[in-house]
């Protein structure tokens, strides 16, 4: 998955993703691979389900589930590995 940051919430992003990888969320744990002050690239396993369809519609539920859940806003790319 990659995160990029989104111009209005540049100041929390390294807030955002250290809160995205900590070890506290129990339905996504993700590990950083790389980042930079505006990417991060991640990764980690999610249960398959009716998210998990198509790459996008798991981003479109994890950018939602993310801002209702955490008030964390990134644009995400994902890509599903099968």
């Amino acid at each position: 998955m990659c995160a990029t940051v989104r111009d209005d919430h540049s100041r929390s992003f390294r807030t955002d993703l250290e809160r995205l990888t900590s070890a506290h969320r129990g339905w996504a744990p993700l590990d950083m691979v790389k980042s930079t002050n505006s990417k991060a690239l991640l990764r980690g396993a999610i249960p398959q389900s009716a998210h998990t369809a198509t790459d996008a519609s798991l981003a479109r539920y994890l950018q939602t589930r993310l801002a209702a859940d955490t008030d964390i806003h990134l644009d995400l790319t994902v890509s599903i590995e099968r």
